[in-house]
């Protein structure tokens, strides 16, 4: 059987090792090897003997070897959700409790700026160089993460890392990061904030805003560590590896002949090929400038789709077997794949799909929604058509895309709530962003499709324009993906229509063309675009950066793509935005999954950040930005998911 995947990166890795299932058999086991030493220190084998810790060899395995796996990979599964819970809710209240210090760090920042450049003392830019070398000189002295014995086993297996590690290496290398002494150091500086008064010297005062991004920047980068390790890594992959194992022995079981049974075997084959790219995926170096294969792109969101609706097809295969051939045994989808899991960091309770549909009421919907798409679609060829200036064009363009978010949402019944953080006013008015003068990104969480519909609705809404300043909307630039029609379109012979009632084509170039918009095939090609995301934030008041690409299930949340950090002005303002609730209302699987239901989406808009204080001075390898990268997927996770127990 040959894996037909969604890329030809996947398909070519795959089929390599379904074609020769020697070598298959031989790097499945290895790395089930190294994975089970690895992970000893963590204590999921508490209890077991030496001689039960073998990973049993696949030229030799029969009942008892398959026995063997199952025991071992069963105590893994069983361990990671209580220890992930642990793990994860340890970061995060280290990380909720450095916010507020890092958030008034950044006012405090700009408003000893203010006051160096009025006094004649330089320029904005002097002032950054000064910050920059006093948070090279903290990053260079700060203490490192200290992990403990089972985190430490993990990093060696290269399976996650230390926190800080490599920014502190790069800064400690350099020949020198301590700036230079000058009277302007000791002049009295004042920090007003609502509920403090700070004063002191400039480096004092300086010196303190360093430490507090530094502090949240380790945090953060902790939690995502964490994050990547013990949700996607070890409870997905654990759980996928346990009814791959499980699947093994019962099929042994049953014998030799037959077509279905060949069937599940081979599924069984494809998954363990699955396993082991996903396992080698997660442990490339999240630090490099351009990653291998799979860390930040749509290859890993694939993989993992792909694994969840073989799983899903393989315990319905060995069950049907197991049940015909009269065995007790009964495999179940375990709980993180069918979206039943209990515990810390799942999706809030108040959000998600609140009712199921009948084919019929699904159908009616879908029905209203195509009106609402072929209007919009028409709506936007008579603006195109239109002698009308860009600013023009795009002002009108916006609002029928918000008269389509609303019909869609009516027609599928989806409840929005926009809430705005209440550190975000303050800090906009501080940053001038109602000037719309600013370069301001906006950078959503990409949980799903879903989040096309209403991201509209959310930059149009009241909350959001009195948070920020805005009398009206304004059009914000989208970094939009080209392909995304080609899902609705019929197709009768070189003839081609979308449901926006122009070809798949059509619609993609109208992106540009009538938004103003910046298309790109796929996440990978984003880093060719930086240059025009830039250009479009000196025209436009906002530009909207998805990070990252739909994930397969709920909880999971990607590592961001650090060469966008490692490109951005120092001047920038990103501000994070999450929505909650948006994969359960259109879940990625299975394939092609069409199925849209009702329920409630919360948008969260979080604080803005000023590149200035937060992104790491681009010296030597510094420019990588992984740290910042895993900062701001920190931002996300914490917000995104609900850190009390479900």
């Amino acid at each position: 059987m040959a894996y037909t995947g969604s890329t030809p990166l996947l398909e070519g890795q795959i089929n390599a090792l379904l074609d020769a299932p020697g070598v298959l058999a031989e790097v499945y086991d290895r790395v089930a090897r190294e994975l089970i030493e690895t992970l000893r220190p963590e204590g999921y084998f508490e209890g077991m003997g030496e001689s039960e810790l073998g990973w049993p060899s696949s030229d030799r395995i029969g009942p008892e070897g398959l026995l063997g796996r199952t025991r071992l990979v069963d105590a893994i599964y069983r361990g990671v959700p209580g220890l992930r819970d642990r793990r994860l809710f340890e970061a995060h209240e280290q990380f909720r409790g450095l916010n507020a210090a890092y958030h008034e760090g950044s006012r405090m920042y700009l408003q000893l700026k203010e006051q160096f450049v009025s006094r004649g003392a330089g320029t904005a830019q002097d002032f950054l160089k000064r910050y920059q070398g006093l948070l090279l000189e903290a990053l260079a002295r700060g203490e490192a993460f200290l992990p403990d014995v089972g985190e430490a086993a993990l990093a060696r297996g290269r399976i996650s890392r230390v926190p800080l590690s490599h920014a502190q290496a790069v800064a400690s290398a350099l020949s020198s990061v301590a700036p230079e002494d000058d009277a302007q150091w000791q002049e009295h500086y004042l920090f007003a904030g609502e509920n403090t008064r700070q004063e002191g010297s400039l480096r004092e005062l300086l010196r303190d805003v360093a430490q507090r991004t530094l502090d949240y920047i380790a945090a953060g980068e902790l939690l995502a560590t964490r994050f990547n390790t013990y949700n996607n890594l070890g409870w997905f992959g654990s759980s996928v590896w346990k009814t791959i194992t499980d699947a093994d022995r019962v099929l042994y079981s049953l014998g030799e002949k037959g077509e279905a049974l060949e069937r599940a075997r081979a599924d069984v084959r494809m998954g363990q090929a699955l396993l082991i790219v996903f396992f080698q995926a997660h442990q490339e170096d999240a630090a490099k400038l351009k990653p291998e294969n799979f860390w930040y792109g749509q290859h890993y969101s694939y993989l993992t789709r792909d694994l969840i609706d073989l799983i899903v097809r393989l315990v319905d295969q060995v069950n049907n077997l197991a049940q015909t051939a009269g065995l007790p045994e009964e495999l179940e989808v375990p709980p993180l794949l069918a979206g039943t899991a209990k515990g810390r960091f799942l999706e809030y309770p108040h959000v998600g799909k609140t009712s199921d549909l009948t084919p019929l009421q699904r159908g009616l919907r879908f029905a209203r929604w195509a009106r609402a798409c072929w209007r919009v679609g028409r709506t936007r060829r008579r603006i195109s058509q239109a002698n009308l200036t860009p600013p023009q064009r795009y002002q009108k363009a916006w609002d029928a895309w918000l008269e389509w978010s609303q019909a869609t949402m009516n027609s599928f019944d989806i409840r929005l709530k926009v809430t705005v953080d209440p550190l975000f006013a303050p800090l906009a008015k501080e940053l001038d962003l109602g000037s719309g003068k600013r370069r301001v990104l906006f950078l959503p969480a990409h949980q799903g499709m879903l989040e096309h519909f209403v991201v509209f609705s959310v930059f149009q809404s009241k909350e959001f324009l009195e948070a920020i300043g805005w009398e009206k909307p304004i059009p914000f630039v989208q970094l939009a993906r080209t392909g995304l029609a080609h899902s609705t379109a019929v197709k009768i012979g070189p003839w081609e229509m979308s449901i926006f009632g122009v070809s798949p084509d059509t619609f993609d170039s109208m992106f540009e063309d009538v938004d103003g918009y910046i298309t790109r095939e796929s996440i990978e090609t984003s880093a060719h675009i930086i240059p025009r995301i830039l250009d479009a934030m000196e025209e436009r008041p906002g530009l909207i950066y998805p990070m990252g690409t739909t994930a397969a299930f709920r909880e999971q949340v990607f590592p961001l793509q650090h060469a966008l950090f490692a490109k951005l002005p120092q001047d920038v303002v990103i501000v994070p935005v999450v929505f909650r609730g948006s994969h359960a209302l259109w879940p990625r699987c299975p394939k092609g999954n069409m199925k849209i239901n009702p329920g409630v989406v919360e948008a969260v808009i979080l604080p803005p950040m000023p590149g200035e204080t937060t992104l790491l001075p681009k010296r030597g390898s510094l420019r990588v930005q992984s740290e910042v990268a895993a900062l701001f997927q920190a931002v996300h996770i914490s917000h995104l998911l609900n850190p009390e127990v479900v």
